[in-house]
């Protein structure tokens, strides 16, 4: 059983810390897909300072999270342990595994100054502990909004009065867009021909409305960042500064957030340290979330616990490296009766394996759970239901979201959004074999017991369009 000691207690990196030691700075959005902003090829929408980051650091192609949904994705990256080890494998999970804490404390142990601000961790667990961590306080203004969209004069207010700003600060700010619910129609910019869905999306106009919300979503995310970018500037100066940005999973639509698709784990991260990191690179190394944090306590001179399964990428940060990992395990247990539909997968150089453990289960979200009366309603959801009467294209949609085959595998470098599975293709039998043996060895070595986020519903018991 893993055991992490508080760094306090177990050394006393304080007294050694390098008066250059930087400050960390990590922006999150909330369910903003990987494509969705400039850096990463979305020319519709408007994300100058997402861009400007990409101008002035490295951004990274192939970053992946440990699950597809907050809880256990924010678990993972605050344990550096995989959703297995660290015993937050479902959505709404909270942390209760004996022996498990967060790496925090050993940031704060070796010198630092640790706060944080808005949606960060998820679940009452990984607040309370955290004792030694500033929770920077919502203002009335923040707090008046139902879903306390973040005020950064709250972050203005606490870099102003520091009372340790001798200490180098490691900050984390969470914003809570592009999650929904998102802007009311009529509140956004773009015209329905501009908006661009994504892959394997049944277009309709209601879908196009749905979009235009959540690309005003992921604007206003980006406003944030360049306000927190301000903040930085004249509060902590950017020389000594690592900021980094990255998204908790994919966006809350078909084949996003709750699977174990590019679109649903891959993340954009996006690092910025001047002088440290040179500005305009892109890197093809494999990151995960759970090495963001071992990163940040290696770059501070700290000691990387052997026990977790995170690992330094500071080689890849310094461009000494242009790779890291060679394999990228993810999980997806469910949330709770939203999602019951476990799913695991490995990404390797060039493939995806998915493995769908219990396909006879329909296959559900709150995209087709929520309804009207909720601000979480998926408005497009009954268009697609309504078409598919008629559309043989949106009966299959409606199909392809529900049902899954067992299997999965695709060639990603050339397939990137994984439309072509070759799980049944006789010139892929040994990848695929190679593949699904390790996926099964991981999920033995993990103790893997193919739990249930809550009650299945049955394929048989709901026929498809």
């Amino acid at each position: 059983m893993l055991r992490l000691i508080l760094c306090i207690e177990l050394f006393c990196f304080a007294a050694t810390l390098s008066a250059k030691a930087p400050n960390f700075i990590m922006f999150i959005t909330d369910d903003q897909g990987v494509y969705h902003s400039n850096p990463y090829g979305a020319s519709e929408m408007r994300t100058p300072h997402m861009q400007a980051l990409a101008d002035d650091g490295l951004r990274f192609t192939r970053a992946y999270v440990a699950s597809p949904s907050c809880a256990p994705s924010r678990s993972a990256l605050f344990s550096g342990l995989m959703p297995h080890n660290n015993g937050v494998v479902g959505n709404h999970e909270n942390l209760t595994k004996e022996g498990v804490a967060s790496l925090l404390p050993l940031i704060s142990g070796i010198g630092y100054e640790i706060a944080w601000y808005g949606k960060v961790g998820h679940g009452a667990a990984w607040y309370a502990s955290h004792p030694s961590i500033t929770r920077i306080p919502y203002s009335e203004k923040a707090s008046k909004n139902s879903a306390r969209r973040l005020d950064m004069g709250d972050v203005e207010n606490f870099l102003r009065n520091r009372k340790e700003a001798s200490r180098p600060l490691a900050l984390f700010v969470g914003s809570r867009w592009p999650h929904r619910p998102w802007p009311e129609p009529g509140t956004t910019r773009i015209p329905f021909e501009d908006i661009v869905l994504p892959p394997k999306t049944f277009d309709t106009q209601e879908a196009r409305s749905e979009m235009a919300r959540y690309i005003e979503s992921v604007e206003r995310a980006d406003h944030k960042l360049g306000a927190l970018r301000i903040l930085v500037r004249e509060y902590l100066g950017e020389d000594n500064t690592l900021l980094l940005f990255t998204a908790d999973h994919g966006q809350a639509w078909p084949f996003g957030k709750w699977t174990l698709y590019e679109t649903g784990i891959r993340t954009p991260l996006i690092v910025v340290w001047p002088g440290r990191i040179q500005p305009n690179k892109t890197t093809r190394a494999m990151v995960s979330w759970i090495d963001i944090i071992p990163t940040f306590i290696d770059l501070a001179g700290g000691e990387i616990p052997w026990e977790i399964d995170g690992r330094s990428f500071k080689a890849v940060l310094l461009g000494e490296t242009n790779r890291h990992r060679e394999e990228i395990y993810a999980v997806q247990k469910g949330d709770k009766a939203m999602s019951v539909y476990p799913i695991r997968s490995i990404r390797s150089e060039k493939y995806k394996y998915i493995r769908n453990l219990y396909p006879e289960f329909l296959f559900t979200t709150h995209m087709d759970h929520v309804r009207e009366d909720s601000p979480y309603w998926n408005r497009n959801w009954q268009s697609w239901v309504d078409a598919a009467k008629s559309d043989p294209e949106a009966a299959a949609f409606l199909r392809a979201y529900h049902s899954r085959p067992p299997e999965e595998l695709y060639l990603v470098e050339s397939d990137p959004f994984e439309k072509t599975n070759l799980a049944h293709d006789p010139g892929f039998e040994k990848v695929l074999k190679a593949m699904r043996e390790k996926v099964l060895r991981r999920m033995e070595e993990v103790g893997d017991d193919r739990s249930l986020s809550g009650e299945p519903r049955f394929l048989k018991d709901h026929p498809l369009p």
